[in-house]
């Protein structure tokens, strides 16, 4: 495989209004969702070979779930069925175009119940990039399975990729949560995170200073998204800053599973290491990324929103 997800993927539900908090929403779409889900789709739209490792109810949500990142190109071998506990699942509202509110349905989520048993060890060691994030390790046995299949990729050599993705809500407090989050970036070779993460990890508006922070643990590429402002990006050696593009904005939600999926594909494409040390490569690799999440900010939803590859590189045609 050229990319593996491992987390949760869940079942999203719109408001079909927007503008409007969740007291005053008529309504709701389902929507396929859950951030490494989307990743592997992102993947598997951009030419990559993806698969996806989650548990999921074994239910009509469940099935759905499948059938969906099937659909998409996504590898779905090692996905887990539990009869027990139902296929998580998330409401979210639109209040403006760049905020989102969740209420989430999860007592517990079959993704928390993900098992390490089930896992074809190699399978996983054969991966060039092996995907996670931190809603897995919020509790057991999710957090132990999750942290074994990381094992498992690096000691394949796999690049080891982490979105915090980080849900406060869904935790027991913050200091589990950020307590949790911070023993997990030292086994990532790249963190993408956005703002609000890297202040509440490191204690630090500052960009320099908090990506630095993330660089001692380990990790040797951080990228910080910024919303409009764009994003920054830092290795040891050097750093910058890329802008936005200027598009309609309709919905926000996925725009950063949209731009971590433009990275990888393109880490797997020129090489994570050999990229790292050419900074005008990350420059071109993120304005890819950056654009791929554009065009998903331009629509409604997140998987159906995840562009190809040609749509990527015609958006990008005449564009600085």
């Amino acid at each position: 495989m050229d990319v593996i997800c491992i987390g949760e993927a869940l079942i999203d539900f719109f408001a079909v209004k927007s503008g409007v908090s969740f007291q005053d929403v008529p309504g709701f779409k389902r929507i396929a969702g859950g951030a490494p889900a989307n990743v592997a789709v992102g993947c598997s739209k951009l030419g990559k070979k993806t698969a996806f490792i989650g548990r999921v109810g074994n239910d009509y949500f469940g099935l759905y779930l499948r059938d969906i990142l099937s659909r998409n190109g996504v590898n779905v071998d090692m996905m887990q069925f539990d009869s027990r506990a139902r296929t998580g699942l998330a409401f979210i509202a639109l209040p403006t175009p760049t905020s989102r509110e969740f209420l989430f349905y999860r007592n517990p989520g079959a993704d928390m119940l993900l098992d390490a048993a089930q896992f074809d060890r190699n399978f996983i060691k054969d991966t060039i990039v092996f995907h996670f994030g931190s809603i897995t390790l919020i509790s057991e046995p999710g957090k132990s399975s999750t942290y074994e299949a990381v094992k498992i990729a690096k000691s394949g050599g796999a690049l080891i990729s982490l979105d915090p993705n980080l849900r406060i809500d869904l935790w027991p407090d913050a200091a589990t949560a950020k307590r949790n989050i911070l023993e997990a970036v030292p086994l990532a070779d790249f963190i993408k995170l956005n703002d609000e993460e890297l202040l509440f990890l490191t204690s630090e508006d500052d960009l320099k200073k908090g990506t630095k922070r993330l660089l001692d643990m380990g990790p040797a590429f951080c990228i910080v998204t910024l919303g409009s402002r764009g994003s920054y990006f830092a290795t040891e050696k050097f750093n910058g800053r890329i802008p936005v593009f200027d598009v309609r904005t309709v919905d926000t939600t996925g725009c950063g599973d949209s731009f971590v999926a433009g990275l990888l594909a393109f880490f797997v494409e020129k090489g994570f290491n050999d990229s790292i040390k050419n900074r005008q490569e990350i420059i071109e690799i993120v304005r890819i990324a950056t654009a791929a999440a554009s065009i998903t900010s331009m629509k409604k939803g997140v998987i159906p929103a995840l562009p190809s590859l040609a749509e990527v590189m015609d958006f990008l045609k005449g564009r600085v």
